[in-house]
């Protein structure tokens, strides 16, 4: 993982996210790779658009909303 996307081994349960793909999620678990970290973690969220449930790597966060944690 490059050194711009580094913030994404930062994401915390509750975190407010816009994805790529341009909609919003609300994550609700965060699965870390501790034997590999140069991996994006994986996570699990809600979206916010539909309130379905969704599963991805962190790669696919765009950016944080909530920046003041």
């Amino acid at each position: 993982m490059n050194e711009k996307s580094e913030w994404r081994n930062e994401l915390k349960v509750g975190d407010l996210v816009m994805m790529k793909h341009g909609g919003m999620a609300v994550i609700s678990e965060v699965i870390s790779h501790a034997a590999e970290p140069r991996y994006a973690p994986h996570i699990k969220m809600i979206y916010c658009d539909d309130g379905e449930l969704g599963s991805c790597s962190s790669y696919r966060v765009e950016r944080l909303m909530n920046e003041n944690r």
